[in-house]
């Protein structure tokens, strides 16, 4: 900044020169003013001062540097203690300390991605400032992590819903909980009609669309019979009709397959005491649309308990030296409900006194016997009377003396 100079009529040039500072203070510590009382004195004492005044300012900003930009996830830590703080030297005022910074959120493509437009500032300790832009990307590229229901295995007949099977879960490193959750079914068929397996897609969305599946698998089996119900059982006659379309059918519930449609039947017939006495067990089976099947057994009694229906021959009235016989007489008839005809038909007969020992009644009682030792009688009156005077023959007339 320079040195005084002097002059002096006697000393030339004049060597005694010096100075005293006084410093007056400005308006911030780095801005003050000097003012330098510079004095010449001459060879005999005689002195003499000027002022010079110096004028010290601090107009010059810091330089500031800022931390590098920088692209995050949207959980990492966005803060200056992760991602940097900005520095910065000054002519005057070195380290700056007073460094801020201040954040503008610009919007992304979704809710989880954004732009942090972070401004530092520095400021020394006059009040010059400069500033520095970091560019913070914030970024949900990350896929939720989805956990799937339970595999199950349940019947036809349950309920194969959300509901009851369970729902899947999402947790997301931005979103959480995760509520865009949805599925869709693959059906895959089985062995039958009603054993298959449902693939169930589970499928979370995070807000920004990143996606995770997870796969269910329902299997869904009938393994479970009918319920089969016989028609009750019953006691027939000989001639009644043994079919189901007299005797009834069975009736089958399922599960799974209702009506049940495929119901069949077979008999096995033991004989009875007798030709016409049987009993049917007829075993009824229900199959169901996967193969499962019941069975019951109807009793079918089979009976011959009716006795023959008997004819006899008519009444007679002989004379006693007529034929009785059956010959002469007739036989009686009989008919069956499940002999015919039949056969094994007999006779026995009681006779009655009449008013003389030519006169008398026979009672002719007929019996006939079906197969099954059911019998039936009907009673023939046989009349024999004596109304025929003898005929008798004289001795020859004679003359005697």
């Amino acid at each position: 900044l320079g040195e005084a100079t002097a002059t002096d009529n006697c000393t030339d040039p004049v060597t005694d020169i010096s100075y005293s500072d006084n410093t007056i203070a400005g308006s911030c510590p780095n801005s003050y003013t000097i003012e330098r009382t510079w004095t010449a004195v001459d060879e005999c004492g005689n002195q003499s001062t000027c002022v010079q005044t110096i004028t010290v300012v601090d107009e010059e900003a810091p330089v500031i540097t800022c931390p590098s930009d920088a692209t995050i996830n949207c959980e990492d830590d966005s803060s200056p203690a992760t991602l940097g703080d900005a520095t910065a030297t000054d002519n005057c005022t070195d380290p700056v300390t007073d460094i801020s910074y201040s954040d503008n959120q610009v919007g992304g493509s979704c809710p989880n991605e954004y732009t942090i437009e972070r401004t530092w500032t520095a400021v020394d300790e006059c009040g010059n400032s400069s500033t520095c832009l970091q560019l913070i990307t914030v970024l949900d590229e990350e896929a939720p992590v989805i956990s799937c229901p339970i595999d199950v295995t349940i019947n036809c007949e349950d309920d194969t819903s959300p509901v009851s099977q369970g729902e899947a879960t999402a947790t997301d490193n931005c979103t959480d909980p995760v509520t865009d959750i949805s599925y869709n079914d693959n059906q895959i068929p089985g062995s039958c009609p009603n054993s298959y397996t449902i693939e169930r897609t589970w499928t979370a969305v995070d807000e920004c669309g990143n996606s995770s599946t997870c796969l269910q698998l329902i299997t869904v089996v009938d393994d479970e019979a009918p319920v089969i119900n016989c028609p009750s059982d019953v006691t027939l006659g000989c001639n009644d009709d043994t079919g189901p379309v007299a005797n009834g059918s069975a009736t089958a519930t399922d599960n799974c397959t209702d009506p049940v449609t495929d119901i069949t039947y077979s008999d096995n017939t033991i004989p009875g005491g007798c030709p016409h006495e049987e009993t049917i067990e007829r075993t009824w089976t229900a199959v169901d649309e996967c193969g499962n099947s019941s069975t019951c057994v109807q009793i079918i009694s089979v009976v011959d308990d009716e006795a023959p229906i008997i004819n006899c021959p008519s009444d007679a009235t002989i004379n006693c030296e007529d034929d009785s016989s059956t010959a002469s007489l007739g036989e009686a008839t009989a008919t069956d409900n499940c002999t015919d005809p039949v056969t094994d038909i007999s006779y026995s007969d009681n006779q009655l006194p009449g008013s003389c020992p030519n006169s008398y009644t026979i009672e002719r009682t007929w019996t006939a016997v079906d197969e099954c030792g059911n019998q039936s009688t009907c009673v023939q009156t046989i009349t024999v009377v004596d109304e025929e005077a003898p005929v008798i023959t004289c001795p020859s007339d004679a003359t005697i003396n």
